[in-house]
């Protein structure tokens, strides 16, 4: 397994790879331990670094590329359009698509913690847990706008 996280004490994003006989993984910058609360079956039930039982699962493919791609083909194919070019127009569109339709199938999933947004690769039973949910991940966003107030206040 691994897992992808930032570190709350140093504050550095860091990757770890987990075998299954370890009892405790760590931030690989600053040295700091934690103690896996789970046994070693690779089947993440709750976060490892916050405990958290709500986690997602999702594609893993950079976010901001796939909407750069989709942006490009939108652009390219109303320039084409611009220029009376409707079956270049068209090519362009159905490209876009046929890119986005191969990138899905062949990018595998990641879980990912809603508290901590660390990351867990090559983990057994993704079926078990639900896609994106914009609720669950508005609750935990405004957890954290007022816990960074009530600790600017303090």
């Amino acid at each position: 397994m691994n897992v992808t996280f930032r570190c709350p004490h140093c504050g550095q994003v860091a990757r770890v790879e987990l075998p299954a006989a370890e009892q405790e993984f760590g931030c690989p910058n600053c040295q700091v331990n934690w103690p896996l609360s789970q046994g070693s079956e690779e089947r993440v039930s709750r976060c490892l670094l916050c405990h958290s039982t709500e986690l997602f699962v999702r594609k893993d493919f950079s976010q901001p590329l796939g909407v750069g791609i989709v942006v490009i083909g939108f652009i390219t194919s109303s320039v084409f359009w611009y220029w009376r070019m409707p079956l270049w127009t068209y090519a362009m569109l159905f490209g876009t698509a046929l890119i986005d339709v191969i990138l899905y199938l062949t990018v595998g999933n990641v879980l990912e913690c809603y508290r901590c947004r660390a990351q867990y690769r090559a983990v057994r039973g993704l079926d078990d847990h639900q896609p994106f949910d914009l609720e669950t991940h508005e609750k935990h966003r405004q957890q954290r706008i007022r816990l960074q107030q009530q600790t600017r206040t303090s």
